[in-house]
């Protein structure tokens, strides 16, 4: 058994991938009453390097996500070194990184089904907000005819068209998150960060949903996975990361990472993974 603090990388990186980092973190900490939730984090991310980052519950995904939207902030490391970068920028403006990083969170569907206000907003209005980086469009806030055609092809693209019309507060939890991502690809952004995206969703919406962020990183955008549902890894993953106590365990090719021994050993009890044709699947041993 490895030590939780050993980071085991894998030097299978794919050759095609020459682009400086779109995110690094270097030894990124985040303490939280006292307690280190993450924990000298490192990890790097290319473009088009469409990455999983998995781990079981209390693993750090979610304090991970906050760094990236802002509502944390990591201790500053030893060596001097920024803990984060994004686009190799170590200090940037939360809107203008909106731009270019879509994130969709359990934190942020919440935010939208579970306050009244914003739960009467019609899907095209929640696409629309996208542009603003925020919950609502407010009367000073200017809304051009490019931006709603913008916001319809976003619909569109996560065949969503139906749903312009449909408050939010009215959608089941697998038309809000469609509607929710198309709102992170409004401004067409660079990459896209996807929170434990097909939570409470059936199989049958759960493989459509799947073959969608498939179609989305064919077309260019890098796609970042958080997640404990190995299911949720799309054939075109180049690269995974298995967190566990706030640390990167393993961090290579997805191969070589989610195999049944180092996934056992992350989520601490024995299981089989299985893949075909890109697809993994996980059995639970007894």
């Amino acid at each position: 058994m490895l030590n939780p603090k050993t980071v085991v990388r894998m030097t299978g990186r794919n050759p095609e991938i020459t682009s400086q980092p779109i995110l690094e973190l270097s030894e990124a900490t985040v303490r939280r009453e006292g307690q280190n939730i993450l924990d000298r984090l490192t990890l790097s991310i290319r473009e088009q390097e469409h990455t999983a980052i998995i781990g079981p519950n209390g693993s750090g995904k979610s304090t991970l996500i906050k760094l990236l939207t802002r509502q944390v902030h990591p201790l500053a490391p030893k060596n001097g070194t920024p803990a984060i970068r994004v686009f190799g920028k170590k200090r940037w403006k939360v809107a203008e990184i909106n731009t270019q990083m879509g994130i969709v969170s359990t934190d942020l569907q919440d935010k939208f089904l579970n306050n009244t206000k914003n739960g009467q907003t019609s899907g095209h209005e929640v696409v629309l907000s996208g542009f603003f980086a925020g919950l609502r469009i407010f009367p000073y806030q200017q809304v051009t005819e490019k931006m709603h055609q913008q916001a319809e092809d976003a619909l569109k693209r996560m065949d969503a068209e139906s749903l312009s019309d449909k408050m939010i507060i009215d959608m089941s939890t697998g038309e809000a998150r469609r509607v929710l991502i198309a709102r992170a690809l409004v401004t067409q952004p660079r990459v896209l960060v996807l929170d434990e995206p097909t939570t409470a969703l059936d199989f049958v919406a759960r493989h459509h949903f799947m073959q969608r962020i498939q179609e989305i990183a064919k077309q260019g955008t890098t796609i970042i996975i958080v997640t404990h549902h190995i299911q949720e890894v799309i054939p075109e993953t180049r690269q995974v990361i298995l967190l566990q106590d706030g640390h990167a365990v393993f961090n290579g090719p997805t191969n070589e990472v989610l195999t049944s021994e180092k996934v056992s050993q992350v989520f601490d009890h024995p299981v089989q993974i299985q893949q075909k044709n890109g697809l993994y699947d996980i059995m639970v041993n007894h």
